[in-house]
């Protein structure tokens, strides 16, 4: 994908902002694309572009906004109709990047305490005897179980015998 909004076929209009380049891309009334570069000045002309989608709550809606923008930039004047199905999320995704999130505080030797304000906000005031603790303690020992081999039991099925 390169940067190239006059051949896209659509109104667009961008402006510096504090955190970067906000660019809106409207090829109808009813769209809106909005992308935001990490520099203040819009990417030189044909420049290559690469998404970054945030690994949050919000990561499926983004990703569906990133691929919509793709399918119009890749052919700007032909209506975008999907030929796939939209996949469905994982009922556990947002426990997976949490465990993640937790895995990683975890290396770098946050404890336990701060690994709860990170993900789920200020731990209660008794601690010790909180029920905050044990859940921060079992997401980080599952994180760890699927660190050290469950995850890959997931990718790879048992061969029929």
């Amino acid at each position: 994908m390169r940067f190239d909004p006059d051949n896209w076929g659509a109104h667009y209009t961008g402006r510096p902002t504090p955190d970067g380049y906000h660019l809106v891309v409207a090829p109808s009334a009813s769209v809106r694309h909005h992308l935001i570069f990490q520099s203040r000045d819009p990417p030189p002309a044909d420049a290559s572009l690469t998404p970054v989608v945030l690994w949050d709550a919000w990561h499926p809606e983004r990703l569906e906004a990133a691929h919509a923008f793709w399918r119009f930039a890749a052919r700007p004047r032909v209506p975008a109709a999907s030929s796939t199905t939209r996949p469905k999320p994982h009922p556990r995704g947002l426990k997976i990047a949490y465990m993640a999130w937790a895995l990683d505080l975890a290396a770098a030797g946050a404890s336990e305490r701060d690994i709860h304000r990170a993900l789920l906000g200020e731990p209660p005031a008794a601690w010790e005897d909180s029920g905050a603790r044990s859940r921060v303690r079992t997401l980080v020992a599952t994180a760890r179980r699927w660190r050290d081999g469950a995850a890959f039991r997931l990718l790879k099925p048992p061969r029929p015998i």
